[in-house]
């Protein structure tokens, strides 16, 4: 391969901006290579996606550099120890994220924030102090760039600069997360992932997450004792992965109708395509991502039965719902104490971000080439076990 995707060329562009050579563990060549190849002879990019998502890689091999150079310089970050993290994981649409939010609020939690994760590892004299932090800023110009050049976000997904923000952008350098799926068609790159072993993956989450802990704690606002919680549907793909990486980690599961949440997250990522496609992809998206989620989610279910300590399941409805009573039981699989001043926290962020004041979110199944019954089929044993016995299909819009 030769050209704009070629491997070598990307990997020595994003050395020569930062003039820093070590990319750390050689395990991401082969995703990268296998990405790189994907985007140049299957894609329907424009020519500006083109050269948009050569960018992108490029950005995250940046990341991959700084990141190697700041654990050479300061190699205590890779001494930080992670203790019992929480991750919350489940289809994409099943109130992740407004769950997520809500128990980040809890004193006994922290999770990454957007503006950390969009620039994990800026120059090596970055100043850590948060009252000062310049990717602060840069991440709202960030977010506000988003949204006019993709305005349905905003009836999509919260982005917000200081916000928790899902660990999938921690990773994604990596090459092995559906970050890559998320900006272009890849079918490629989709066999490959389905079939990858994820824990390269999980190593790089494991070691970002120190680094933050490490950060947080030089800007003086770390304290010992407290849980890291992260979020990501993406992990969903590599269960197994994720506890030999986190063996201690307590899984929090979130679940809703497949018909409800698979053309959600399909309309979520057409909009993210639309600036670099060449042509609409939406049945393309269709296809990819309720197969994808499908299969996993099958796996997924196996690997539980066999680890069942480290799940706790919650329901959408419930979060909408009854959310006190759902934080009650989460602090209670976790073994902290729920405090009123936790719930406080709690019950402010919900307050000041109540879904009715985004705008509406419109989608339909038939758009992605989709059907009611087509994904009845493809979950069966995902809503046979999760969904029917509730009685929560087809409640309603995703949120």
């Amino acid at each position: 391969m030769t050209g704009l995707f070629e491997p070598a060329r990307l990997i020595a562009v994003a050395r020569e901006r930062t003039g820093l050579h070590e990319l750390g563990d050689p395990v991401f060549h082969e995703p990268f290579e296998v990405l790189c190849r994907s985007l140049d002879s299957e894609a329907p990019l424009s020519p500006a996606g083109r050269e948009a998502q050569a960018e992108n890689l490029i950005g995250m091999l940046i990341e991959r550099l700084r990141l190697e150079e700041w654990c050479r310089r300061h190699p205590e970050i890779e001494r930080e120890v992670i203790d019992r993290p929480v991750v919350i994981v489940g289809l994409p649409r099943t109130g992740t994220t407004m769950l997520y939010r809500m128990l980040a609020s809890a004193e006994a939690l922290a999770a990454p924030l957007f503006y950390e994760v969009t620039d994990l590892a800026p120059a090596p004299d970055w100043n850590f102090d948060p009252a000062t932090d310049a990717r602060i800023p840069a991440a709202r110009e960030r977010v506000a760039a988003m949204m006019a050049a993709m305005p349905d976000l905003a009836a999509i997904y919260p982005f917000a600069a200081e916000a928790p923000e899902e660990s999938i952008f921690l990773y994604k350098p990596s090459f092995i997360s559906t970050d890559c799926q998320s900006h272009a068609v890849v079918p490629s790159y989709d066999a490959w992932f389905a079939a990858a072993d994820k824990r390269s993956a999980f190593r790089y989450l494991k070691r970002t997450v120190q680094f933050l802990q490490w950060q947080r704690r030089q800007g003086g606002c770390w304290r010992d004792g407290t849980r890291w919680l992260l979020k990501g549907p993406d992990h969903i793909h590599g269960l197994a992965e994720l506890l030999d990486v986190f063996p201690d980690v307590s899984v929090i599961q979130t679940h809703r109708d497949p018909v409800e949440t698979i053309p959600s997250i399909c309309s979520f990522i057409h909009v993210l395509h639309q600036p670099t496609t060449a042509r609409d992809d939406a049945r393309d998206v269709g296809a990819a991502w309720s197969r994808m989620f499908a299969a996993s989610m099958t796996r997924a279910i196996a690997f539980r039965d066999r680890h069942p300590e480290h799940f706790l399941d919650v329901w959408y409805r419930d979060t909408v719902a009854s959310p006190r009573k759902v934080a009650e039981t989460v602090f209670a699989f976790l073994g902290l104490p729920l405090t009123d001043a936790s719930w406080a926290e709690m019950q402010g962020w919900r307050d000041a971000n109540q879904r009715d004041a985004r705008p509406s979110h419109a989608y339909t199944l038939e758009e992605f080439g989709l059907s009611a019954a087509g994904i009845e089929d493809l979950f069966r044993t995902y809503r046979e076990r999760f969904i029917i016995p509730e009685g929560v299909q087809h409640e309603g819009a995703a949120a």
